[in-house]
């Protein structure tokens, strides 16, 4: 039996339940995830390492197959078997329960035929490509590995009440003003843990898709997906409530829809978070992905804050603020990562942080991020392709004179009234393509003179 080496991706391993990841996939992975611990660095000591997963139907089994694979690998380490908990709980388990490192199973909003696993080191810091993904999956599809007389043990724990605490506490003392929110919950894993939290808060609330039910039967649990924003529109509507927020499937993404029931775009989000920020600190980092919009790095600029541009990814957005000591970071996904929680991301704290900055002002959502709609936005557009090289260097070559080119994640173009990136995609055959515009006029000529050349550079490829 041999595992499908696809389901190893940039961030994560993910696939299709049982067809290309079962318990025997999820048992190597769980061999040569604590191989690859053990090595890198070398640690020699007891290995304490936190196991969680989602309330998918596949998930048992792919979880107590992972946790014997650890087990067997090595007899010194003590399995925590947390239960269920969203992804952001799961970091908060790794840092508060001291361990090595964690694993999860989850395929976060994926359908509920996926499954799969997120894996971490000691601190929460992920395991992705280029920060050690390659090589559990090597070590995993060669599937060698030593039979040992010794056996970890595993030991289970309930540890949802010291979470919701943590979350209350980052709030305590702070001023929230009384709002009517409603919440699509999406069936998904913040399920488990809002409710305890909005009974502590003045927050009138209206809970949708709140039984968590991984099937999915009233929608995709994709926030930034504006389909998957019906059944809260409608809501925010007849409850005429001040806004609307949508959680992802394992609960580390969220979105934010206005009054008006339009949904706002991340990092219109990420710009309001590190206005916050600046009560810490007057010039805080900030991290964003490179597909940011112009007008949140001209804000930025404008409040002080000092803006860092990442490639895409959680791992490339988390290992940034690493590098620069970053307050915050967010990605277009909605993803919103935070120096105080492990440098990790969380649905809940950016929720918890929104909430508190509009309670400091006299605005509602829509004025706030009025301001920001100063350009216009192709929105990401995916283009089939096979060789993403020379592609890269004829967009160069067609765009010679402009005023900004960026290679740190694809290429990126910037010139007085447009810019845009084009980058491979991580995990399929595909060039991702943004473009911001002064106007839509702006946005439409050059949109198209770049579908062309790229048109006639797949052709010739």
């Amino acid at each position: 039996m041999d595992i499908n080496p696809n389901v190893f991706k940039a961030y994560d391993v993910r696939g299709i339940y049982p067809d290309e990841i079962d318990g025997f996939g999820a048992y190597r992975i769980g061999r040569a995830y604590i191989n690859f611990l053990r090595n890198n660095p070398v640690l020699t000591g007891p290995l304490k390492i936190v196991v969680t997963a989602d309330a998918r139907v596949s998930s048992p089994e792919l979880k107590r197959e992972l946790i014997k694979g650890m087990c067997d690998e090595d007899g010194n380490i003590t399995v925590i078997d947390a239960g269920l908990s969203t992804t952001p709980m799961h970091y908060f388990l790794i840092n508060h329960l001291d361990a090595d490192g964690g694993a999860m199973v989850t395929a976060s909003h994926n359908p509920k035929e996926y499954n799969g696993i997120k894996l971490s080191r000691v601190g929460a810091a992920p395991i992705a490509a280029g920060l050690g993904m390659e090589e559990i999956k090597n070590t995993a599809l060669r599937g060698i590995f030593e039979t040992k007389d010794i056996h970890g043990r595993v030991v289970t724990g309930e540890y949802l009440d010291a979470y919701v605490s943590y979350l209350l506490g980052r709030v305590s003392g702070r001023a929230i003003k009384r709002f009517r929110v409603v919440f699509d919950l999406g069936n998904g894993m913040t399920a488990l843990v809002l409710p305890h939290i909005l009974e502590k808060l003045p927050i009138d609330a209206v809970l949708l898709c709140k039984e968590m039910d991984l099937t999915f039967p009233n929608h995709e649990a994709n926030p930034i997906k504006d389909e998957t924003l019906a059944m809260l529109r409608e809501s925010i509507e007849i409850e005429h409530a001040d806004f609307g927020v949508a959680f992802d499937g394992d609960g580390d993404r969220v979105s934010f829809t206005t009054a008006q029931g339009r949904l706002v775009p991340s990092d219109y989000i990420l710009a309001l978070l590190a206005e916050a920020k600046l009560r810490e600190d007057p010039h805080p980092k900030i991290v964003f992905d490179l597909r940011t919009s112009k007008s949140v790095r001209e804000y930025l600029e404008n409040i002080g804050a000092i803006g860092i541009e990442s490639r895409v990814g959680r791992s490339f957005i988390k290992d940034s603020m690493r590098t620069h000591d970053a307050l915050l970071g967010g990605e277009l996904s909605g993803h919103y990562f935070f120096k105080d929680f492990f440098y990790s991301d969380s649905a809940l704290i950016a929720f918890l942080e929104v909430l508190v900055f509009l309670s400091s002002t006299q605005k509602t959502l829509d004025e706030l991020v009025a301001p920001l709609d100063r350009y216009v936005s192709s929105g990401e557009v995916n283009i089939k392709v096979a060789d993403t090289e020379r592609i890269f260097d004829t967009i160069a070559a067609a765009y010679h004179d402009a005023t900004r080119v960026s290679y740190l994640d694809g290429i990126s173009i910037e010139y007085p009234s447009f810019w845009f990136n084009v980058r491979a995609s991580n995990t399929e055959p595909l060039l991702r393509v943004i473009m911001e515009a002064k106007n839509v006029e702006i946005l439409s000529t050059k949109l198209g003179e770049l579908r062309i050349l790229l048109k006639k550079s797949i052709s010739l490829s």
